[in-house]
C-alpha cells in the first residue's frame, strides 16, 4: 500500500468480453489522468480477450491461469477448480508484491481469484457491474466488496444493502465527444452485433432487402458483420441495389455511431451505454441466451423512455426489421427525438465518478 496519495496503484481485474473490458479501460484512463504517478495494473485470464486489448492500451498486464467453471464437462470442471486454486495463490502473491491501494473487479470469471484474494488480504475491493442483472462472479464477490458501482436503476437489489452506487457504465472518452455528426440528408443505419457479429441480425438484414427497395437512394447501411458472415453479407449487399457498406469490424465505433441516424444492435451493456452517451435512436435485438436474460433488462430503460425499440430474437424477421427501419426513416423527427431521449439516459462521466470513489476508498485504507 502506498502512503503517498499522489502515488497510488489500482489493480483492475476481470474481462472475457469487450463489455467487461472497455469500461475497465475507461476507468484506467481516468485514474492515470488524475495523477502523473498513479498507475494501473490489470490482472486477467491468460487466454481472455483482455490479454490482447489491455496491453494495446499501454496498461501493464499479468495473466492468471484461470478458466470458467460453468457449462463444461466434469473433467473440465475439476481442472478449472485446480486452476482456480493456483490463480488464487498467484493473486495473493500479486497483492503482496504490488501492494495496491484498491482493487476493481469488472466482472467475468477472471476477476474471481483476484477479488477473493483482495477480500482475504483486506485490500479495498470495489466492483463495476455493467449489466442490469449481475453475473455470477460479481454477485458472489459483492458480499465482501466495499462498494459496487451499478449501471442501471434497480440493479442495487442484487447486492447487500448500502453497497451499491449508481454510477452508470463507464465509456471511453471518444464516445463522450465523438466526431462531428454527418451533414448529408441520407438516413444512415448502423448495424452492429458485438465484436464477433450476430448471425441472426445479419440474416434478418439480408432478408429485409426486398422490403427496403423503396428506400433506395435516400438510405445507407453501415454493417459490422463479424468475420464469419462477412463474405455472404458482402454478396447480398452487392446484389441489393442499396448503399450498403460491409466490414467485419470497425475500430472507430464512436464515430460510426455519431454518423448514424439509427443503430441496430444487440443489447450488451457496453453497446447500450455507448449508444446512449452519443445519443442515437436504436433498435435493440437482445441475445436470448445471455445469462438471466440480462440483455433484455439492459435495453428496457431505453425502451421505457421511448429512446429505443426492442425486437426479441424470436420475433425477428426480415420483414419486421424492414418495417421498423421504414417507419423511422419516414418520421425522422421522431427518430431524432429518440436520440435526444437516449442522450438523457447516458452517463458520460461514469468513469470520473467511479475514480472519485476509488480514490476516496484508497485514502480510507491508507
Amino acid at each position: 500500500m502506498n502512503m503517498d496519495m499522489n502515488d497510488m496503484k489500482l489493480i483492475i481485474t476481470g474481462g472475457g468480453t469487450g463489455g467487461h473490458i472497455y469500461p475497465g479501460v475507461a476507468v484506467a484512463r481516468e485514474f492515470t489522468r488524475r495523477g502523473k504517478e498513479h498507475s494501473v495494473l490489470w490482472v486477467g485470464a491468460r487466454r481472455g480477450l483482455e490479454s490482447t486489448i489491455v496491453p494495446e492500451e499501454g496498461i501493464e498486464y499479468i495473466p492468471l491461469k484461470v478458466t470458467a467453471l460453468k457449462g463444461k464437462g466434469m473433467l473440465y470442471r475439476i481442472g478449472s477448480i485446480f486452476n482456480l486454486a493456483v490463480a488464487l495463490a498467484q493473486s495473493a502473491g500479486i497483492i503482496s508484491r504490488e501492494r495496491p491501494d484498491a482493487v476493481l473487479g469488472v466482472g467475468g470469471y477472471a476477476s474471481g481469484p483476484m477479488g477473493l484474494a483482495a477480500i482475504l488480504m483486506r485490500r479495498p475491493l470495489a466492483l463495476a457491474e455493467q449489466n442490469a442483472a449481475p453475473g455470477f462472479t460479481n454477485r458472489w464477490l459483492g458480499k465482501g466488496a466495499r462498494m459496487v458501482f451499478t449501471s442501471w436503476p434497480g440493479s442495487e437489489v442484487h447486492f447487500p444493502k448500502g453497497k451499491a452506487i449508481m454510477a452508470g457504465n463507464p465509456v471511453r472518452a471518444e464516445f463522450a465527444s465523438p466526431a462531428p455528426e454527418k451533414k448529408d440528408e441520407k438516413f444512415t443505419v448502423l448495424i452492429i452485433g458485438g465484436s464477433q457479429g450476430a448471425a441472426p441480425v445479419n440474416q434478418a438484414m439480408m432478408e429485409a432487402v426486398p422490403h427496403l427497395a423503396p428506400l433506395a437512394g435516400r438510405i445507407r447501411f453501415i454493417h459490422q458483420t463479424g468475420e464469419r458472415d462477412l463474405e455472404r453479407v458482402k454478396e447480398a449487399a452487392q446484389r441489393s441495389g442499396l448503399e450498403w457498406v460491409v466490414a467485419a469490424y470497425y475500430e472507430d465505433m464512436a464515430q460510426r455511431i455519431a454518423g448514424a441516424d439509427l443503430v441496430i444492435s444487440r443489447a450488451g451493456a457496453g453497446a447500450v451505454s455507448e449508444i446512449c452517451v452519443v445519443g442515437r435512436a436504436a433498435v435493440y435485438i437482445p441475445f436470448p441466451q445471455a445469462a438471466d436474460d440480462h440483455q433484455t433488462k439492459n435495453a428496457m430503460p431505453a425502451v421505457n423512455e421511448k429512446a429505443a425499440v426492442m425486437i426479441k430474437q424470436g420475433d425477428l424477421t426480415g420483414e419486421k426489421l424492414a418495417r421498423v427501419i421504414t417507419e423511422l426513416e419516414n418520421d425522422r423527427e421522431a427518430t431524432k427525438s429518440m436520440g435526444r431521449k437516449a442522450r438523457g439516459l447516458g452517463r458520460p462521466k461514469a468513469a470520473e465518478m467511479i475514480v472519485d470513489h476509488l480514490l476516496a476508498l484508497a485514502g480510507e485504507a491508507a
